[in-house]
C-alpha cells in the first residue's frame, strides 16, 4: 500500500498490487526494445525484409526522378550533380549532415535507402 496526497491535502490509501503486476512485463518490454538495433527497428516499421542492407540516407528531388550525386558542401548547390539512378547517389551516414545538405537543395527530400539484393528501395525519411 502507498499514501497519496490529493489537492485537498487529505491522505488516501490505495493498493499497488496492480502496478506491481504490470512492472515486470513493462521492464521486460523495455529490455527487449533496448536490445533492438535502430536499423532493425526501422526495418520493422517500414516493412523492409531482414535480409535488406541499410545503405544510409540520400537526397531525392521531389517527384523521384533524380538523386543527389556528387556535391562539395563548400560550393554552391547549383554546381552539385544529380543522377538518375540511386546507384550513383551520395550516401549520408548522419541525420544532421543530410538535413544540412538537403536544406540547400530546392524541392528535395531526405530518403532512407535499402539494398534488397536485386534492387535498391527508397523510403521518405520524414
Amino acid at each position: 500500500m502507498t499514501k497519496s496526497l490529493h489537492d485537498d491535502g487529505a491522505a488516501s490509501v490505495r493498493e499497488e498490487t496492480v502496478v506491481r503486476k504490470e512492472e515486470l512485463p513493462r521492464e521486460e518490454a523495455q529490455e527487449e526494445e533496448l536490445s533492438i538495433r535502430p536499423v532493425d527497428w526501422l526495418k520493422m516499421k517500414l516493412g523492409v525484409p531482414a535480409h535488406a542492407i541499410y545503405l544510409g540516407f540520400g537526397i531525392q528531388k521531389s517527384g523521384g526522378d533524380f538523386f543527389l550525386g556528387e556535391c562539395d558542401v563548400a560550393q554552391k548547390s547549383e554546381g552539385w550533380l544529380w543522377c538518375a539512378s540511386v546507384d550513383g547517389a551520395r550516401r549520408f551516414v548522419g541525420w544532421r549532415e543530410v538535413l544540412t545538405v538537403a536544406e540547400r537543395c530546392a524541392e528535395a527530400e531526405v530518403v532512407l535507402m535499402f539494398d534488397y539484393g536485386e534492387e535498391v528501395w527508397v523510403f521518405p525519411a520524414y
